[in-house]
């Protein structure tokens, strides 16, 4: 176990990744809750890595890659849908990884600094998705009641047959 200034300055190191994530989502202009989904994915991986190092790393690979179909199954129903399904999965995340890799069993191979600076990334990530999908709804609603629908355009067949009865020739 860490003792408290410990866990302040790894949750602070989670905090500059959590940076790195949000600079990384302007700098490439791809959707939050994309990068977002890719990150869950990979963190749970790496505790798969860690689960080599248990004892008996059979049994803890299949307990990590349960997590991982978990985990995984959250961040793809992110990319397709609703950014709200990366957010329910980094605030899920930190509680399985302290629960389980900090306090349970699996902190004989799970190292604590790595379990408190990823609960300080689920946290910090979870709530930069959820301001980018807030601020999106807002402005989606901002843009819908401001903008009136643009005019429609006829096809070109339809437009074709406008034109010809205009000119007097058959309809």
């Amino acid at each position: 176990m860490l003792d408290t200034t410990e866990i302040a300055i790894f949750a602070a190191v989670g905090l500059v990744f959590a940076l790195g994530l949000v600079a990384l989502c302007r700098w490439s202009g791809a959707p939050a809750q994309r990068i977002a989904a890719y990150a869950l994915i990979a963190l749970s991986f790496l505790y798969v890595g860690f689960a080599f190092r248990a004892e008996e790393p059979g049994a803890w690979v299949g307990f990590e890659m349960t997590g991982v179909a978990v985990f995984g199954t959250l961040a793809g129903m992110s990319i397709i849908g609703s950014p709200w399904w990366v957010v329910a999965g980094f605030l899920l995340h930190p509680l399985y990884a302290i629960y389980f890799h900090y306090i349970g069993a699996a902190s004989q191979f799970a190292p604590a600094p790595f379990v408190i600076a990823n609960a300080a990334f689920d946290v910090a990530t979870a709530l930069f998705v959820a301001y980018v999908a807030l601020r999106g709804a807002g402005k989606k609603a901002m843009t819908a009641r401001e903008a009136p629908a643009p005019p429609r355009k006829l096809a070109a067949r339809s437009q074709h047959r406008s034109q010809s009865r205009d000119a007097g020739g058959p309809a």
